[in-house]
């Protein structure tokens, strides 16, 4: 799956540096999506979000991810992605553009992924900011703080294939921006993308074949 470059765009919504701690409070359950969330010492948010998609594996996943092409129609508040570098097969570093309410100034981001099967059944995808691989934009606030994680767990029987997904997601969006106002809209951000995710899934173009999925170095 040499086309992993994709699953960089969701960050334009938001994870993983919150205490364990905390336990993660509901913030809404909407058409089989939960969203929830901790709010972390500085008054950010760490959002998480899951939900089981019908007839798609792992592989329908990524194919969807790599397509960065459509990725501004389904992914909440992304205008712009681009694939910077792909370190291995497993490792990709993309730019990602993403579209604030005016007279919030514009975010964009550089972020590097690797992804690795953990086990028969799981894939788990890790993400993070890598500001300093591309020149900042004037134009544009860039987010420097951010932490997210995919985990796809495929349930497949002779008679039923499924895919749950849990995706987690801190990022500081920097400037001047209310936390109450980014924490909201982390928040609606990630329920929208999650169900636009399960409607683009549904698309016959993104039943792949079967893929080996390889471990990467995560060396960034």
């Amino acid at each position: 799956m040499r086309k992993i470059a994709g699953l960089l765009i969701i960050l334009c919504c938001f994870t993983v540096y919150s205490a364990q701690q905390t336990p993660w409070q509901l913030w809404k359950t909407q058409d089989g999506v939960s969203v929830s969330f901790k709010k972390h010492s500085n008054g950010i948010v760490e959002v998480q979000g899951t939900l089981q998609i019908e007839n798609s594996t792992a592989s329908d996943f990524m194919a969807l991810l790599s397509d960065t092409e459509r990725a501004p129609k389904w992914v909440e508040n992304v205008s712009h992605v681009e694939v910077l570098a792909r370190p291995s097969d497993a490792e990709t570093i993309v730019y990602t553009k993403i579209n604030s309410p005016w007279p919030i100034r514009d975010r964009d981001m550089v972020s590097y992924s690797c992804y690795k099967r953990l086990n028969p059944t799981q894939t788990l995808l890790t993400i993070s900011a890598y500001s300093d691989f591309k020149e900042h934009v004037d134009s544009v606030v860039r987010i420097k703080d951010l932490k997210a994680t995919w985990l796809l767990e495929e349930h497949n029987s002779p008679e039923k294939v499924s895919l749950a997904l849990t995706h987690t997601v801190y990022a500081d969006p920097g400037g001047a921006i209310p936390h109450w106002l980014s924490n909201n809209v982390s928040l609606k951000s990630t329920l929208k993308t999650l169900r636009a995710l399960r409607s683009e899934l549904a698309q016959e173009q993104y039943h792949a074949a079967p893929t080996d999925i390889k471990e990467g170095n995560c060396s960034i």
